[in-house]
């Protein structure tokens, strides 16, 4: 029995990973720090700093302990402090987790939050203000500086590691935050043997609680590179994703700095033929469970912005999700408006399908409204001839922009039986009227009419958008479900025969019975500014009574400076179908998208850049070398962490541009100073494309192809043309360039090498 708990600090368990470790000729062995008394590695350096400032005679019971933390260290600072009567001061940033927030508060510690966006850094300024100015009332720990916490390690853990395993240990993974527990065990076992010591330090912006990247923050002054063999990089993902698997795979609830040094601990793994590593697991899970790292969510993970609620809202995937959308009209199918919202839609698609979730998505397409009906009588075609030829226009242009080919494009009459039961469901539960043949919907009937768009219907007058003449409604704000048909309707057949004559559907009915016809479930419905109101709280109206109840519904603002500009204009002026894409894609979608010749010219040239970047570094990855510098790592992560900020956040690509375009000029810089490796373009591109797997902004046709990718026949066809050119035989060079036509590809001589495209 220990009769004094600090007692308990020190030889924590090693256990051995059998699960997640990738090489079987080689032992991962993690040190369970958590099962210190105060629950974490750091309960070493409170003690050990605390007792060295009562052996020097600094700290006595009338001055006030204080200390900067990003969580572990104050627990045990205050631990300790409860045990031998101090009082203390801790300061942390704002971000830190609740559950270490209550911990410490629990130990009577008095807490003062700094700004979250200054992470460690701003708690610790403050701290050495307080320490500096009010000296006579507080004893600084200074965890960063402090030469016992190096001691602590040195005499304990790095002991511990040596001792446990018998000498075994070949490798040991250590987090970088304070950097103590690094340089103790480090020079521990640097003295007891030959073992490989490296340290796991997160990219700059990293998420890891706890964790320093030593460029981006102050370098703590126990912090010496040259006391380690290796620096790891892990980025937060693999980390959290670490976290998990191990409380699933392992038995082992590990808190974030642990799923980082297990992160690193594979890296070794993976590259080495045998040894033994061991991994520092700081503390538990326990302490992350009001993060994102254990939290359950009800959702996917995706937040979309719901007109309905005026708030952001997490689309719940576990049963799949049901999404649609209004297709372009078969009059205008080049409608920047519809082309924006499809474009939208598919980011949304491809965004969910990554996050494994399963997604049906339709854009309806009306054969049967009152545009579609003129266009057809005004080119002299039959409705069902120009619904087929400008359908064929669509999909070419979905192709053209790229659009996931699970869009479906249907054609709303092909659910005209759908859209007749649901008018004698809305009949059966007195929600619609029939009146001279037409049926229309009673708006107030329905309890929830002007939810979505928060309309008080007592305030509305009708009358603005329609001629009421041409109608016979009880109530003019009522909606049409089916129409009368004209004598032209019924010349040309442009009807549907029912029990109440001859008839049309309306807009609205045509895509609610679309919808319900095409998609198992409908969860999220992405219209325009112009279908606010009353189109989607039609729709919601006849949805609803077919069971259909949406999780969002989203609005994409109407195009400016847009008279006479079509998405085949835009495509021109931009430089084709997928730079107009990322045209649209540049606002966010509750914005209005600027149309002006000046606006297209920017995009265009960003979109250029974007391209051409990719292009670089298609044909980077033929060069030599294996090396990936820090600069490169840093500048992917970067890329990834904001790509994936700006689609968590609601889909606000407009964050996400400004670091794509960082992205691009740092390519630039290294390819024009030759400073990039095959290897290291290879790491740009694949995150490039990897984002472009959701974005669908790069135009692959414009993608040159790599020489080393190239038939042996074509690659020696451009090298012999290659030497022609240079000696002015253009003869030859022009007889080399029509061969490699025929061969199926395309040559473009650059200032360097030529380039080659696919035919």
């Amino acid at each position: 029995m220990n009769t004094h708990l600090l007692a308990l600090i020190g030889n924590t368990p090693l256990v051995e990973i059998r699960h997640l470790n990738p090489n079987p000729n080689v032992r991962i062995l993690a040190k369970l720090e958590c099962q210190n008394p105060g629950g974490s590695v750091k309960d070493r350096v409170a003690a050990a700093m605390i007792q060295a400032a009562e052996d020097s005679g600094e700290l006595t019971h009338d001055k006030t302990i204080i200390e900067a933390t990003s969580g572990n260290t104050g627990v045990g600072l205050a631990m300790v402090a409860a045990l031998k009567g101090y009082r203390i001061k801790l300061l942390m940033p704002e971000t830190a987790s609740e559950e270490r927030k209550m911990i410490m508060a629990a130990y009577g510690a008095e807490l003062e939050l700094t700004p979250g966006h200054l992470a460690t850094d701003g708690a610790i300024e403050q701290a050495y203000r307080y320490a500096r100015e009010e000296s006579d009332k507080y004893v600084l720990m200074d965890q960063y500086n402090n030469p016992a916490c190096i001691a602590a390690h040195y005499n304990g853990t790095g002991k511990e590691i040596w001792e446990q395993t018998d000498g075994a240990v070949t490798h040991c993974v250590i987090c970088l935050g304070t950097s103590g527990t690094a340089m103790g065990i480090a020079k521990r076992l640097h003295e007891m043997g030959d073992v490989h010591v490296a340290a796991v330090e997160p990219y700059a912006g990293h998420k890891i609680q706890g964790l320093k990247n030593m460029l981006e923050s102050y370098p703590p002054g126990l912090y010496n590179k040259k006391s380690l063999d290796e620096i790891l990089h892990v980025e937060d993902d693999v980390a959290f994703d670490y976290c998990r698997k191990l409380a699933r795979e392992e038995g082992i609830f590990a808190g974030m700095s642990s799923g980082a040094a297990l992160a690193g601990a594979v890296q070794l793994a993976e590259r080495i033929e045998s040894g033994t590593v061991v991994a520092i697991f700081p503390d538990s899970g326990e302490r992350y469970l009001s993060t994102p790292l254990y939290r359950q969510q009800s959702g996917s993970g995706v937040t979309v912005y719901d007109m309905a609620s005026g708030s952001d809202k997490m689309l719940n995937g576990s049963n799949g999700l049901g999404m649609y959308t209004m297709g372009p009209s078969l009059d205008d199918p080049d409608s920047i408006d519809s082309w924006r919202r499809l474009s939208l839609l598919d980011v949304l698609i491809r965004h969910m399908s990554r996050s494994g979730v399963s997604v049906n998505a339709a854009a309806g397409v009306t054969d049967m409204d009152d545009r579609t009906l003129a266009a057809a009588r005004e080119t002299k075609k039959s409705r069902e001839v120009l619904a087929a030829d400008r359908l064929v226009t669509v999909l070419d242009r979905a192709r053209d922009m790229g659009l996931s080919e699970s869009i479906s494009f249907p054609l709303s009459s092909g659910s005209n039986d759908t859209s007749l039961s649901l008018c004698r469901k809305l009949l059966g539960k007195g929600l619609a009227y029939e009146k001279l043949r037409s049926v229309y919907f009673d708006v107030f009937r329905d309890k929830r009419y002007g939810e979505i768009a928060d309309v008080d219907m007592n305030k509305v007058s009708g009358g603005h958008t329609v001629d009421l003449n041409s109608y016979v409604k009880d109530n003019p704000l009522d909606f049409t479900l089916l129409k009368r048909a004209t004598l032209l309707d019924l010349k040309r057949g442009e009807v549907v025969e029912t029990q109440w004559g001859n008839v049309r559907p309306s807009w609205f009915l045509q895509h609610a019975a679309t919808a319900i016809d095409v998609l198992p479930r409908i969860d999220v419905m992405i219209g325009s500014e112009k279908h606010r109101f009353p189109h989607l709280e039609n729709l919601r109206a006849i949805w609803s009574t077919a069971g259909r109840e949406l999780q969002a519904w989203m609005v994409c603002q109407q195009s400016s400076d847009s008279d006479g500009v079509t998405l085949e204009t835009v495509a021109e002026k931009v430089g084709g179908y997928r730079a107009a894409r990322c045209w649209l894609l540049s606002v966010a979608n509750r914005k209005t998208l600027c149309a002006s010749d000046e606006n297209l010219s920017m995009w265009a040239r960003n979109w250029r850049k974007v391209q051409e970047g990719a292009a670089v570094l298609t044909l980077a990855r033929d060069g030599g070398g294996d090396s990936i510098s820090r600069d490169v790592e840093q500048a992917v992560f970067d890329l990834k962490a904001g790509f994936k900020t700006a689609m968590d956040d609601g889909l606000k690509l407009h964050h996400f541009w400004p670091a794509l375009f960082k992205f691009i000029k740092k390519i630039n810089g290294w390819t024009s100073d030759n400073a990039l490796t095959g290897a290291a373009a290879s790491a740009c591109l694949d995150e490039l494309l990897n984002i472009d797997g959701i974005l669908g902004i790069l135009d692959p046709a414009q993608m040159p192809v790599p020489l080393s990718d190239l038939p042996n026949e074509v690659q020696g066809m451009v090298a012999d043309r290659q030497k022609a050119r240079e000696a002015k035989d253009f003869v030859q060079s022009d007889a080399l360039r029509d061969a490699i036509e025929q061969a199926g590809f395309r040559v473009e001589d650059t200032a360097g090498v030529p380039r080659v495209f696919k035919v």
